[in-house]
């Protein structure tokens, strides 16, 4: 049977934090587990900013490292693109015609859409990253979780369903607003930091723009206080939706691709987060874990 334990019990390592301010002992001073689980406590109340920015460029470099490692997949991307718009086109939901059509007749929105989606991607997700972990310790923790855990899942979907975007198709009627307007910027028709002929083309489902789009907006909605960036963050996930369609890189099968991706990130860290409460209520007193969960570590 297992007990749990009380503050004062011999331990073979403690989880250290500062002194609490309103005459409680602190939580994690009062915590003594060992092996593993301490290892992970002390990660998760007290996260290192210097360790996060390791971790996360490092995810981001195996992400890139796999995604982009894709080859000899053109014949089957072609064939689920296809399958795609058929799909859509039966059924009226392929919105990227119409939006595609806008961009291509209007050069001026067009261009504002490529230094879009070139650009925002790359800024705004580790931003609300980093303004979480400043402004927003406690959700730092569960919240980017998700957007790994999300990352990983879209590489599965890069894996098993390699897919040719709508720009692709010249004899659909698309037109590459990517390469359209190369010459007022600095990207290649990919949109991505890396030249085309290393960037997978055929990472289209699901999409991540719109999955990290929608993470970034949901946090900015929920935790920021100032009303103007709360528009901006509810209306940011859908700007994303129109210029990847717009610009011909996504088919709104993809966009929900993005979305379900998203969820699912969700649901496992939430799993995550109860078998590891479930796993302190064993071993700690009721009260120390209501204070580490009150840290965002439980």
């Amino acid at each position: 049977m297992t007990t749990k334990r009380n503050v004062g019990e011999d331990s073979a390592m403690d989880v250290t934090d500062g002194a609490g301010t309103d005459g409680t002992p602190s939580v994690t001073s009062s915590v003594r587990l060992s092996g593993l689980p301490v290892r992970i406590l002390n990660y998760l109340v007290k996260p290192r900013w210097w360790f996060e920015i390791a971790m996360i460029y490092g995810i981001y470099a195996v992400y890139s490292l796999i995604r982009n490692g894709v080859h000899d997949v053109e014949e089957k991307a072609f064939s689920n693109g296809q399958w795609i718009l058929d799909a859509e086109d039966r059924f009226g939901l392929a919105w990227e015609r119409g939006l595609n059509t806008f961009l291509d007749t209007t050069p001026s929105v067009a261009a504002v859409c490529a230094v879009v989606y070139a650009s925002l991607h790359f800024i705004v997700t580790p931003g609300t990253l980093v303004w979480l972990y400043v402004k927003h310790h406690r959700h730092y923790r569960f919240t980017s979780t998700v957007l790994i855990l999300t990352t990983c899942l879209a590489l599965v979907g890069f894996y098993t369903l390699p897919t040719a975007p709508p720009r692709m198709f010249d004899g659909e009627g698309f037109v590459d607003i990517m390469a359209k307007t190369g010459t007022w910027g600095w990207w290649p028709e990919s949109g991505t930091p890396a030249s085309d002929n290393i960037s997978n083309q055929f990472a289209a489902m699901p999409s991540l723009h719109c999955a990290w789009a929608t993470f970034c907006g949901i946090v900015i909605v929920m935790y920021t206080k100032n009303h103007v960036v709360r528009v901006l963050g509810a209306l940011y996930p859908v700007l994303t939706y129109f210029v990847v369609m717009g610009t011909a890189n996504h088919y709104l099968l993809d966009v929900v691709g993005g979305l379900v991706t998203l969820l699912v990130g969700f649901i496992l860290a939430w799993l995550l987060r109860m078998a590891w409460r479930a796993y302190l209520a064993r071993h700690l007193d009721p009260q120390i874990v209501t204070q580490l969960s009150a840290k965002g570590a439980a």
